[in-house]
């Protein structure tokens, strides 16, 4: 059955042109969505951090959840230094 789903959603992305103009939308912008991406790797760790304080007051346990994923996002992001400049 999952083969049969496949091919039919296979087929209809055919049948449309709707990834071609999301790829060439891409292409045509690709340094600003690099950009973007690069802000949302190197600060969005301190937006988890501000959600995780508001967080505390509603439920402790999502709030040390959301600071684990904090402490999370720090290791991962610590590429962080002047790459996101406009250029």
């Amino acid at each position: 059955m999952g083969k049969k789903v496949k091919k039919a959603i296979k087929k209809i992305l055919d049948k449309t042109e709707i990834d071609d103009k999301i790829m060439e939308n891409i292409d045509e912008n690709r340094g600003l969505y690099n950009k973007i991406l690069c802000y949302t790797k190197c600060y969005g760790g301190y937006l988890l951090a501000v959600g995780a304080g508001c967080t505390f007051g509603v439920s402790i346990w999502w709030g040390l959840g959301l600071l684990a994923a904090t402490a999370g996002w720090a290791y991962w992001a610590t590429h962080c230094d002047n790459r996101c400049k406009l250029k």
